[in-house]
């Protein structure tokens, strides 16, 4: 199986069928470290448009509003900081199912790292432990029927070491409803096998393999499974997929995306809705 970060592979997503009944996301089971946490770079994918800005042409209904969740906590010499940014897209139903999910996030994060520490181990006169989850966004919308938010999560724990995960969101704005595999395309299986294909021709031409073992976790990091495929951005122009860390490549490549054009996915048909082709 590839090394796809435990904070994705435990991401819980229920979908439902109304504007209330679209789920919230919650579970961080191991945190991963990185250097310098202020430093967290946006990919900068293409068809996205910044945080706090107006979408494309939605024929003025919808609009991106930045919030974010700033705080911190301290148990003993524990000190956890969280600064994630979140959009509201002026959709209540979606709206709360962000708010939710990103809330799931921050919960999750803070209650792991509090119970992380022995008992007694608050009280001990050793110097500050600075923990930290940091968060941002990016929007793409592949037609007026539909919009898809990528986030960047970068978690700190301390070392000289991190975690990244890109995490994305897609949704109906005609229902309200959260977008899974199954709701982009007739065919997901072919899909799939599409996007398997796809991805391992692009990566194998772009990243160094370095011996029999880069050639086997590409292999199994772009296999037609849906889990090596949980996280795209919808875009006008087609899909981005989104790998994760160690997925494809080792941590120093980075987390690495592959865009895929619209007439790629046509055999798996696409549903028109979706990107009013």
């Amino acid at each position: 199986m590839p090394r796809v970060s435990r904070f994705a592979a435990m991401e819980i997503r229920k979908f439902g069928k109304g504007l209330l009944s679209c789920a919230l996301v919650a579970a961080l089971a191991e945190l991963l470290m990185w250097s310098q946490p202020a430093a967290m770079p946006l990919l900068g994918l293409p068809g996205q448009i910044a945080s706090g800005n107006p979408l494309g042409d939605t024929s003025g209904k919808l609009r991106v509003t930045d919030h974010a969740v700033r705080r911190t906590k301290q148990h003993g010499r524990l000190v956890i900081d969280v600064s994630l940014n979140y959009p509201a897209l002026g959709c209540a139903g979606i709206d709360a199912d962000i708010r939710r999910w990103v809330m799931g996030i921050v919960g999750a994060f803070e209650e792991n790292l509090a119970d992380a520490l022995p008992d007694g181990d608050e009280d001990r006169p050793e110097e500050t432990q600075s923990f930290a989850l940091q968060g941002a966004y990016t929007v793409a919308q592949p037609s007026p029927a539909a919009v898809s938010l990528t986030f960047e999560l970068w978690t700190y724990t301390g070392g000289a070491h991190g975690n990244l995960d890109i995490i994305t969101l897609n949704y109906s704005l005609l229902t309200g409803q959260r977008l899974e595999l199954v709701d982009l395309f007739d065919d997901p299986d072919e899909a799939l096998r599409l996007m398997s294909s796809w991805s391992f021709q692009v990566l194998s031409r772009r990243l160094p393999l370095a011996g029999a073992w880069s050639l086997q976790m590409l292999k199994d990091g772009t296999s037609p499974d849906a889990r090596n495929f949980a996280s795209l951005t919808l875009t006008p122009e087609g899909i981005v997929i989104q790998f994760q860390p160690y997925q494809v490549a080792p941590w120093a490549a980075g987390a690495q995306a592959v865009e895929m054009p619209f007439e790629k996915l046509t055999a798996a048909g696409p549903l028109a809705v979706i990107w009013g082709k």
